[in-house]
C-alpha cells in the first residue's frame, strides 16, 4: 500500500503508529525514572558490602600526628578542632580561636580555622603516636574530594540522627566501627544504652551517666534515644563541660541535641553545621556479606513500617 494524505487507510495507520509510540513512552519513561530513583535511594543495599580502604585511617592518622607534632615543635598548645577536612589542603575548624598557629599552618583573620597544604604536613617530623586528644575523632563521610572528620567530644553535646531508620543505623554502625579500629582511637571505650548489640558494651542509663561523670578515659556513648527527664538533662550538662573526654551519639532526634544530622537512604546526611556529606564513602572495616546486607535492610524496613 502506498502512503497518501487522501487515503483514509493512511490516516488510520498514522493514528495507530502515534498511539503505539505514545503508549511505549508511557511505559518506558516511568520505568527509567523508577530504576534511577531506586538506584539513588538504595545505597543501603550495597554500601555495607564495601570494605574500608585499609590505607584511609593511616592517612588520617598521619595528619593527626602532624597536627600534634607541629604544635609540640613550636611549643603551642593545640586548641582542639571540632571539624577537619582532609584533601589536598587540610582545614581545622578550631574549638577556640587561635591566631598564632605553628608552621606550616596559616590562620584565618578571626583565628577560628587553620589550613595547611597536605604536602607540607607530610614533611613535619613526627615525634609520637596520635595522642588521646583525638580519641573521638571520626569521619562522617566525604564532601567532594575531601574527607570530613569531626571530633565528637568537641561538639560538647549530643549528636543526634534523624531520617529513615536503616540509614541512621548504617551511619551509626560506621561511627562505632571507626572508634573500634582507628589507630588514634585505641582504648576508647564504647558504651551502649538501648541500642543494637554490636554498638558497644551494653550498660544502664545510670552506669552511662556515671562513666561520663568520672571522665576517667575517653569514650563514646551510643544511646537509642536521649534519656527522658532529669537523666537526659544531666547527661547533656556533663557533655557540655569544657575539656570533657566523652562524646555521645543518639540514634533518634531530640530537642536537647547540639547537632542533628538528617541521614538519608541515598547515602548522604544533611545538617546546618556540615552541609551535605556523602556517608557511603565510609566503608566498613569488615564488610557484611551481600546476602546478609539485603536481608538486614529488608528486615529493618519491615520493622520500621510495622512501627
Amino acid at each position: 500500500m502506498n502512503w497518501s494524505f487522501v487515503e483514509p487507510q493512511s490516516h488510520l495507520l498514522l493514528t495507530m503508529a502515534v498511539v503505539l509510540f505514545l503508549g511505549a513512552l508511557a511505559f518506558v519513561i516511568p520505568t527509567i525514572v523508577a530504576v534511577r530513583r531506586r538506584t539513588a535511594t538504595d545505597a543501603l543495599a550495597w554500601a555495607d558490602q564495601v570494605r574500608r580502604d585499609p590505607a584511609a585511617p593511616w592517612a588520617v592518622d598521619r595528619v593527626l600526628r602532624s597536627v600534634d607534632a607541629s604544635c609540640a615543635n613550636a611549643g603551642v598548645v593545640f586548641p582542639g578542632a571540632v571539624r577537619m577536612t582532609v584533601g589536598t589542603t587540610v582545614r581545622l575548624d578550631l574549638a577556640s580561636p587561635t591566631i598564632a598557629p605553628p608552621q606550616p599552618w596559616t590562620a584565618t583573620p578571626d583565628g577560628r580555622s587553620w589550613t595547611a597544604p597536605m604536602w607540607a604536613l607530610q614533611a613535619v617530623p613526627l615525634v609520637a603516636a596520635a595522642p588521646t586528644e583525638f580519641a573521638t575523632v571520626v569521619s562522617l563521610g566525604t564532601d567532594g574530594d575531601e574527607t570530613v572528620l569531626v571530633d565528637l567530644r568537641r561538639v560538647r553535646g549530643v549528636v543526634a540522627l534523624r531520617g529513615e531508620r536503616p540509614a541512621r543505623d548504617a551511619l551509626l554502625q560506621r561511627v562505632v566501627d571507626q572508634v573500634r579500629t582507628d589507630p588514634w582511637a585505641t582504648g576508647t571505650a564504647v558504651l551502649n544504652v538501648g541500642g543494637a548489640s554490636d554498638a558497644g558494651t551494653a550498660v544502664s542509663v545510670r552506669d552511662a551517666i556515671a562513666a561520663v561523670t568520672a571522665d576517667a578515659t575517653p569514650g563514646l556513648l551510643v544511646v537509642a534515644r536521649v534519656p527522658a527527664g532529669a537523666d537526659g538533662r544531666e547527661l547533656v550538662r556533663l557533655l557540655e563541660r569544657p575539656g570533657g573526654r566523652w562524646a555521645c551519639v543518639a540514634a533518634e532526634p531530640h530537642t536537647l541535641a547540639r547537632w542533628t544530622l538528617e541521614v538519608r537512604r541515598d547515602g548522604t546526611h544533611v545538617s546546618d553545621v556540615l552541609g551535605t556529606v556523602q556517608w557511603t564513602g565510609l566503608g566498613l572495616s569488615v564488610p557484611l556479606a551481600a546476602s546478609v546486607t539485603a536481608d538486614a535492610v529488608t528486615e529493618r524496613d519491615g520493622a520500621e513500617a510495622d512501627a
